[in-house]
């Protein structure tokens, strides 16, 4: 696989981190997350948890004026 820069890094083996909250995902999403579990072996919340993160900056919103 190629190195994009605006990857976003999921570090295996890393620290479990604290669970706050809960969100829903959509079945594709869960299709996304499960994957990516079965490759790193990391948990669920520690992917979601790194993907929010590192997305924050390369997420355009969108208005209705724009």
């Amino acid at each position: 696989m190629s190195k994009n820069e605006n990857a976003i890094v999921l570090k295996a083996g890393g620290r479990a981190m604290e669970c706050i909250g809960t969100v829903r995902l959509t079945p594709e999403a869960e299709k996304v997350v499960r994957r990516l579990k079965a490759k790193t072996g990391l948990p669920i919340r520690q992917i979601v948890s790194d993907i929010i993160v590192q997305a924050e900056n390369i997420i355009t919103i969108e208005t209705e004026e724009d």
